[in-house]
């Protein structure tokens, strides 16, 4: 006797979906515009895998954004962007809405996630840690390519990418002498800011000078005039001071070619400091009796009470 067995559909869909991994079955709820169902399976595994979590926050900002709480999406693309800039967002089931709001996310949040790349990179030359400080200003150029594709429009930028080139190229001479030093040979081709195929070798000078290399005499201050804070902004000192901390390159020529803010005090007043160190002039610094580009770091200090204070080191 020939039996015939029919499952009811609702059955067959759980014992397929049982069959399949979590984050597929939270996908296929989400492509069938159950949201609801969807952002629970998805808020199940929150967390509980290290490599898929971003797949999973990825699936609920879109179910977040589906089910109208926007500002839950946004919460949630703001963690993920911040995590990781160069997030790529599976296309194929984001919106074109979705896709808008990752976008204005990115050109929001990109300019201080650059700035804290560069300074986790200037960190690492300070430490003479140049494997990283390579790794970390190769980042930033990615960023700012990023930053490029999106239509993100900051001035400050371009400065910060031309002084993260310099620091690439000074971050790979540095460890190209130091692998001599020990009698070591590079294992590999160190990548150029700009040409991939470019290696330095062991006679070619940094393309910036830093305080202490050898045989480098620092620049002379000519004119470094530190703008006064305006009065509008003093009641944002709050009772406490605020440090700046201000990158220049100080050209051949003994002009600023950039200024960059590196730690922020007070941001208007930044804008401030930054066009107006750029029309500092110096004393070139030397390097067997030639001038060359030179990179100095200033402290500006503002203090309550006099409006502003300041303290430059020399």
């Amino acid at each position: 006797m020939k039996v015939s067995l029919v499952l009811p559909a609702c059955v067959a869909t759980a014992i397929h979906a049982a069959a399949q991994d979590p984050i597929d079955t939270a996908k296929d709820l989400y492509a069938s515009a159950a949201y609801e169902d969807a952002l629970a399976a998805l808020t199940r595994l929150h967390g509980n895998d290290a490599a898929s979590s971003e797949q999973v926050e990825q699936y609920r900002a879109f179910c977040l954004f589906a089910l109208g709480r926007t500002g839950e999406a946004q919460a949630v693309a703001e963690a993920l962007v911040s995590a990781s800039a160069l997030l790529a967002i599976d296309a194929s089931a984001a919106s074109p809405r979705i896709v808008a709001l990752f976008t204005d996310v990115r050109r929001r949040l990109m300019p201080e996630l650059i700035r804290n790349q560069y300074r986790s990179g200037k960190a690492a030359i300070e430490e003479k840690n140049y494997s990283r400080a390579q790794s970390q200003f190769g980042m930033v150029r990615q960023l700012l390519d990023e930053a490029k594709k999106i239509g993100l429009k900051d001035e400050g930028l371009s400065d910060v990418g031309v002084l993260a080139d310099g620091f690439l190229e000074l971050a790979q001479a540095a460890q190209l002498r130091r692998n001599y030093d020990v009698g070591e040979q590079p294992k590999e081709p160190l990548a150029h800011a700009s040409d991939a195929t470019s290696v330095p070798t062991r006679s070619e000078p940094p393309a910036i000078y830093t305080a202490g290399m050898e045989g480098v005499v620092a620049p002379k201050i000519v004119r470094q005039y530190v703008p006064s804070l305006p009065r509008e902004l003093v009641p944002m000192l709050s009772g406490a001071s605020r440090t700046t901390i201000l990158d220049i390159i100080i050209g051949a020529d003994g002009s600023v070619e950039q200024a960059v803010v590196r730690q922020s005090g007070i941001r208007m007043y930044d804008s401030l400091l930054a066009a107006e160190a750029r029309s500092w002039k110096y004393q070139p610094a030397m390097k067997d009796d030639r001038p060359v580009k030179f990179l100095k770091t200033l402290e500006i200090v503002v203090k309550t009470g006099t409006g502003r204070e300041r303290s430059v080191p020399q």
